[in-house]
């Protein structure tokens, strides 16, 4: 028997593809126009796509099936992670980078430190991505798979073929005007989902059913109850997500830095509201669906059985819609981080505007398949968010907040900083134990910053300090080659 929501889903992705394909009219062959839209958004259109970007199938379905297994701080870590992020950035970031003019985030690293520093950023950003964008697509195949009655795989390969199709047409064009059609449902299906459990069921019955620490503060505050783990979530995502290449996007297309500012914290709100309507549904999923083995399966089952049609349906098309938009900003960030900061810096390839577009349209391809085959044999959402930004917290975070506030930080501190935070990071992958997890997540970026300071202090006789570059568009600047 056909599902119901069948039909209507596909019509959402169906939008969602002419809308992107149309938006293709406003890159006019240039590609600043497709990766920063020219720098001229608004407050609205840059916070929407801000939220978007946030408000992922991490943030929703990973959070949904982690606060069954585990309790409310397990999975509202997630989406509290991201809204805090975004008012770091408001508060510290927005306004300086933004009036830096740049097109991708490493760029502020090649201008603060050099081309050496800004290749080691994009190196790990662009591994850090490949991860986010492989959860994100993992989360829409498995929606699409359980809607359409397709194999995981089938439903993967066809949303990821439109994804792509309107991605590389329209550029930041199209993720801006695809996030109007998206994330508004998306918020929209999880505040109605959580408004209609709370108004309909007995939810009090259902928590004090619930063991203590799902519902309490142990979560956050005993090492048994996971405290550790979710604080180091938290505080990875709410730093690490400040080095993400899709925010930053963002950020740059805003037509000030006082846009850009207010804009994260517009976005930040948003996501933690819908972050907690996702966390209650999550809570009242034992009272209204028993045990169930995956828990992927939790917020599609109340979707579907639980909760008016209408309510289920936007759930599920927002789930859908949350996810693309993510890797929609993942594909145009990752490539052209490739073909700008990677292909154009080391190689003799000299990209004027027009081939800028064309490389970061032909790097897309294999980004999107490396991605769609990562989500094939890791389809873990919640988990690949985390370890993606566990990723730039370790290596990439100290160095950035230092080139913008602290003159004496200089391209031998950062070289060290990253090199060390990254390797501690993985190491620390194989040693911690299972029981301190957390600690691999939270020591690496201190052990980065132990190492970044003496080596910009040691080396403040031979290393110039780029500290003049903050906040002054490149075309004030003299060049540098280093």
């Amino acid at each position: 028997m056909e599902n119901p929501m069948f039909w209507p889903l596909m019509a959402f992705v169906a939008l969602s593809f002419a809308v992107g394909v149309y938006t293709s009219k406003f890159v006019l062959g240039s590609g600043k126009r497709f990766l920063i839209c020219g720098k001229a958004m608004p407050f609205l259109v840059v916070g929407t796509t801000l939220v978007a970007q946030a408000l992922d199938g991490n943030a929703t379905l990973g959070n949904t099936g982690l606060t069954y297994g585990g309790g409310f701080w397990s999975g509202m870590a997630l989406p509290l992670g991201l809204g805090v992020s975004l008012f770091v950035v408001g508060r510290f970031l927005a306004a300086p980078l933004n009036s830096m003019d740049l097109i991708t985030l490493p760029e502020f690293f090649y201008r603060r430190y050099g081309k050496k520093t800004e290749l080691l950023v994009s190196i790990v950003t662009f591994c850090s991505f490949s991860i986010l964008l492989a959860g994100n697509l993992a989360a829409m195949g498995w929606i699409l798979s359980i809607v359409a009655g397709w194999s995981y795989p089938v439903a993967l390969i066809a949303g990821t073929t439109v994804l792509f199709a309107y991605t590389i047409a329209g550029g930041l064009y199209a993720a801006i005007w695809t996030d109007f059609v998206q994330i508004y449902v998306a918020i929209a299906g999880f505040l109605l989902l959580a408004g209609w459990l709370f108004v309909t069921q007995d939810w009090q019955g259902a928590l004090a059913a619930l063991p203590p620490a799902h519902v309490d503060f142990s979560g956050l505050t005993s090492l048994a109850g996971g405290g550790l783990l979710n604080w180091s979530i938290i505080i990875s995502l709410a730093f690490g997500n400040a080095v993400a290449l899709d925010f930053m996007e963002r950020v740059f297309s805003a037509k000030s830095g006082a846009t850009a500012r207010n804009a994260c914290y517009y976005a930040g709100v948003l996501t933690i509201v819908a972050g907690l309507a996702a966390s209650f549904a999550g809570l009242m999923a034992p009272s209204l669906i028993g045990d169930i083995a995956d828990t992927r399966m939790v917020l599609p089952t109340i979707a579907v059985n639980h909760v008016p049609f209408w309510i289920g349906l936007l759930v599920m098309i927002g789930v859908v819609g949350a996810s693309m938009s993510t890797c929609n900003g993942a594909i145009i960030a990752t490539s052209a981080v490739v073909s700008r900061n990677i292909i154009q810096r080391w190689t003799t390839a000299n990209l004027d505007d027009e081939k800028l577009l064309r490389y970061t349209r032909i790097v897309a391809v294999p980004m999107t398949i490396g991605g769609a085959l990562f989500a094939l044999y890791r389809p873990e959402p919640g988990l690949l968010l985390v370890l993606a930004f566990d990723i730039l917290f370790a290596g990439c975070v100290v160095p950035l907040f230092a080139g913008v506030y602290w003159p004496q930080a200089n391209s031998v501190g950062a070289v060290a900083s990253i090199v060390c935070g990254t390797g501690a990071r993985i190491a620390m992958n194989f040693l911690v134990p299972e029981e301190l997890a957390g600690l691999d997540t939270l020591l690496p970026p201190v052990l980065s910053a132990i190492v970044f300071v003496p080596a910009c202090l040691l080396t403040q006789s031979s290393q110039a300090s780029r500290h003049h570059v903050v906040g002054r568009p490149a075309e004030a600047l003299a060049p540098h080659g280093d």
